[in-house]
């Protein structure tokens, strides 16, 4: 393998197998340079005059021999990024067989995207710095758009749209990252003492799961979940819980994983019974409050969470991912469960035709206007039994979601001496989800195995013994929380000291650069204690500081030493704020034990 194929495969390796599988082209890379007397007068002719803000992230079509994003690259600024995509994978590693390619695989400005425009294609936008780019740029380079106008067309119109999906994810990362660990340490006294939901593992072991969603498609579904209650594993969504509680039906688990207040809503005045709630630990505190005793908490992807249970011996942590909807945690929740099939009720991803998102008795419903779509600003895609329905735009990031997550679930994932899961979409008002495949409710009930009598309710009472027999002592995790807490108020203390002496111009530049180095390393000393710290909203204060920085280097010398001042003054800022933003969230923890 070439070396250059090694880089494209490292930085591309949701592309890697489909280029080493196509054959290389064997056509001309770049057909133009033999019908053009002076290449690279063409290629001066086409960049001349081009100007792009120094956020912008291009979209070039067409690979080629390269040589028109090295004339591109030469007029960008080094925060730019170049997405090139190229319709024939063969093209694009014949590409890689050439000396340019090397130089441009080792320049971070570009990144490239090959054949089919899937999800595989844009995988390589999925970096952290994505929040940077605010401007969409479509660039045509005509000898290469005019060989597969109808694709660069479309890549074009995706990249767009994948930029702000991509943005939106990374950027919740940072800016929620605060409220997120802020939870998490209010839920941590506990969640911590509750168990994994991996201790429920196969618990349900063959038996069907129903994931219910608070859709409009729920409304009519509801007579099913009756029925379905004795036969299945019934598990709600917080904005469900209400309707099937309301009409009858237990379910056995509820989902909730929101920070914010309206998570809380769906279980305002309902009798929540012996339901379990399955939750990450960033969940709305006030969540936490009313099941406590009932509680399975997941940690993973939290950096505290997980660091504090395998600190306390818990050793077998679930993995259950959560993707911006708390129904997409249900095809973990399933495997865990041990459950062969997984049916979806209410999860529509799509408004009615008069425009309602949610169900008929859901808090949703009491907030008029905000329930529904604005039907002028949806994608009208295919239904499950409706030609089309109004996607929003946040809809269709769950519908794609959950296309990912069906093929990966139904197809890829390999379990030992289980066969795979099982999934389909049972809402009728619902858009069709590409890998789960819609039943109406009574090819649903037909598709049911029926269970042995108490089956079901034995295996529930087994997991509600497992529950509240679990016990983790408190000593070995106070202890390490103490730890922690101290390495936190040394590093904020010596940030605010710094700060505060450069403000008042008490500390000279070499003195104040010396005790940044010395931040840093009192940071890094303790590796698993940094992770937890650079995990809320320390975070956020860098991703600004640096920002910031990067900004002002465009405008001013930063090499003065009143810009090298400010840069350190606003460094131990950005500490200071990120290390008491957790020291207030560990205090807030500690005195709502009290109460």
């Amino acid at each position: 393998m070439s070396l250059a194929l090694g880089l494209f495969c490292e930085r591309h390796p949701a592309l890697a197998s489909r280029v080493k599988a196509a054959p290389s082209s064997d056509q001309p890379l770049a057909p133009w340079r033999s019908t053009t007397s002076d290449s690279h007068r063409l290629l001066s002719r086409w960049i001349e005059g081009k100007r792009f803000p120094h956020d912008s992230a291009i979209a070039l079509s067409g690979v080629g021999d390269g040589s028109h994003i090295v004339a591109l690259l030469r007029i960008l600024t080094d925060e730019a990024l170049v997405f090139c995509a190229e319709a024939d994978e063969g093209k694009l590693k014949a590409f890689l067989a050439t000396p340019a390619a090397e130089e441009l695989l080792k320049d971070g400005r570009v990144i490239f995207g090959a054949g089919k425009l899937d999800d595989s294609f844009f995988n390589s936008m999925a970096f952290e710095g994505i929040v940077s780019f605010t401007n969409a740029e479509p660039l045509i380079f005509a000898p290469l758009f005019n060989e597969n106008e109808s694709y660069y067309s479309e890549f074009f119109m995706q990249f767009a749209q994948q930029l702000e999906l991509w943005r939106k994810l990374y950027g919740t990362n940072i800016t929620k990252s605060g409220l997120w660990q802020s939870n998490s340490f209010r839920n941590f006294r506990t969640l911590i003492r509750t168990p994994d939901p991996f201790e429920f593992a196969d618990a349900f072991l063959g038996l069907p799961m129903i994931m219910a969603g608070a859709g409009p498609s729920l409304d009519e579904s509801l007579e099913f979940l009756r029925w379905a209650q004795d036969q299945a594993v019934i598990v709600a969504g917080n904005s469900s819980m209400r309707a099937l509680v309301n009409a009858g039906v237990r379910p056995h688990f509820v989902l909730a994983a929101d920070p914010y207040p309206t998570t809380d809503r769906g279980f305002e005045g309902v009798d929540l019974g012996e339901t379990i709630l399955l939750c990450p630990f960033m969940v709305y505190p006030a969540v936490v409050e009313r099941f406590e005793g009932r509680i399975s908490a997941w940690s993973h992807n939290n950096k505290s969470a997980t660091y504090f249970r395998k600190a306390s011996g818990q050793g077998r942590l679930a993995h259950v991912l959560e993707q911006g909807t708390i129904s997409a945690c249900a095809f973990d929740i399933a495997i865990i469960l041990g459950c062969t099939s997984l049916y979806f009720v209410g999860q529509d991803l799509a408004a009615r035709v008069d425009g309602r998102l949610h169900a008929s008795d859901s808090f949703y419903s009491e907030e008029g206007g905000a329930d529904q779509a604005v039907l002028e600003k949806c994608r009208w895609l295919p239904g499950n039994t409706i030609e089309k329905v109004p996607v929003e735009e946040k809809l269709f990031v769950y519908l794609k979601t959950f296309e990912q997550l069906s093929r990966i679930y139904t197809q890829e994932l390999k379990i030992k001496n289980r066969e795979p899961l099982k999934v389909f979409n049972l809402s009728r008002l619902g858009a069709r989800i590409e890998h789960m495949p819609y039943l109406d409710l009574e090819s649903a009930k037909a598709s049911i195995d029926p269970v042995e009598s108490d089956e079901l309710s034995h295996r529930w009472q087994v997991v509600r013994s497992t529950l509240i027999s679990y016990h983790v002592g408190w000593g070995r995790i106070g202890k390490v929380l103490r730890l922690f807490r101290d390495y936190v108020e040394a590093i904020c203390s010596h940030a605010l000291r710094n700060a505060l002496a450069l403000e008042q111009g008490s500390l000279s530049l070499e003195s104040a650069e010396l005790e940044k180095r010395k931040a840093e390393a009192s940071i890094a000393a303790q590796p698993e204690f940094a992770e937890i710290l650079n995990d809320g909203q320390l975070k956020m204060e860098l991703y600004a500081y640096t920002r910031a920085l990067t900004q002002r280097s465009r405008r001013q010398d930063v090499a003065s030493e009143s810009a090298r001042l400010e840069s350190v003054t606003k460094y131990f800022w950005a500490i200071a704020e990120g290390s008491y933003h957790v020291l207030a969230a560990l205090d807030a923890s500690r005195e709502s034990q009290k109460v």
